[in-house]
């Protein structure tokens, strides 16, 4: 009976297989050609299939695998050179074709290998430096690039090996020592024409602030101008009435007027010598002349004492 169960046993793993749902894809070859392919998405469970020699099984992993490229110098379209790692994510898609074209894991990783390394080798060769480094994040071009490499590596995978290329970008990036130097040149230039722009920007603003300001104040002194006159007009209304009293008495109106004209004269605060007997307001002054020879009615001479 043990021997019989150890026979049975034997059998069932030569005629009796597992798909696993996260991880297989499982090969099915019947007389050394492909017969069945069973996905673990859609084909978990217990599967059976002859014993050998009739039909032989190979199991691959089908899920994601990360391929990374060595570190290695690439020169650029405007010949500076780049220090670049790029890596790719790929998984089997077609596992026939695959089986059939590497076989194994370890062969695929080195065909796409070389086709990552060529591939990002000639893509980045057509690019600036400025698109992989620069101090303004909007020059940058790192997701086209990544992009770029994708797209025909996906296809050709695809092609030839059966694989998916899930995603492809730049690990690392570098400057030689004398790529640095010439980076931060260009970056400093990049600054220097910022700040120009910058000082343009602000003179332009600071006259045009200035022009406002020049319309401000010719209207406020176009205003207060305005405002003077209208002002100076009521002034000579009100002095208008003292005119009537003037014209009683021209002596009285000249003198005044002399005092006003003698206001103007010393109103720049220089010191002149003059003749003062060639001064009316001066000689008024000096003489100092009465009252009655004002010839006043009795209330105006009160009214010109006060105003002496």
């Amino acid at each position: 009976m043990l021997a019989l169960l150890v026979v049975a046993a034997l059998l069932v793993s030569t005629v009796a297989f597992t798909v696993d749902e996260l991880k297989d894809v499982v090969l099915i070859k019947t007389f050394g050609k492909i017969t069945s392919v069973y996905v673990g998405q859609k084909d978990a469970g217990v599967h059976l299939k002859w014993p050998w020699p009739i039909q032989r099984l190979t199991r691959y992993d089908s899920r994601t695998f990360t391929l990374e490229s060595a570190y290695g110098e690439i020169q650029t379209v405007d010949q500076q050179n780049i220090l670049v790692a790029v890596y790719c994510t790929w998984r089997i898609d077609d596992a026939a074709k695959f089986h059939k074209a590497l076989e194994t894991a370890e062969r695929a990783n080195e065909r796409i290998s070389g086709r990552l390394s060529s591939q990002s080798n000639d893509t980045i060769s057509k690019h600036r430096l400025a698109e992989f480094v620069n101090t303004d994040p909007g020059d940058m071009r790192i997701a086209e690039i990544e992009e770029e490499i994708l797209l025909p590596l996906r296809s050709e995978l695809a092609i030839d090996y059966g694989v998916e290329v899930r995603s492809v970008g730049l690990k690392l990036l570098g400057l030689p020592e004398g790529v640095s130097e010439y980076v931060i040149n260009a970056q400093k230039k990049d600054q220097e024409k910022k700040v120009q722009r910058y000082k343009a920007a602000g003179q332009a603003e600071a006259t045009a602030i200035r022009a406002r300001a020049d319309r401000a104040s010719k209207q406020i002194l176009a205003f207060t101008e305005a405002k003077a006159l209208k002002i100076r007009a009521e002034g000579d209304r009100a002095a208008a009435k003292y005119y009537r009293h003037f014209a009683r008495n021209e002596r009285l109106g000249m003198f005044l007027r002399s005092l006003e004209s003698l206001k103007k004269e010393l109103a720049s605060k220089a010191i002149i010598l003059l003749d003062g007997s060639e001064i009316p307001a001066v000689k008024f002054i000096r003489e100092g002349p009465s009252l009655d020879e004002m010839k006043l009615p009795a209330g105006q001479a009160e009214a010109a004492q006060a105003e002496r």
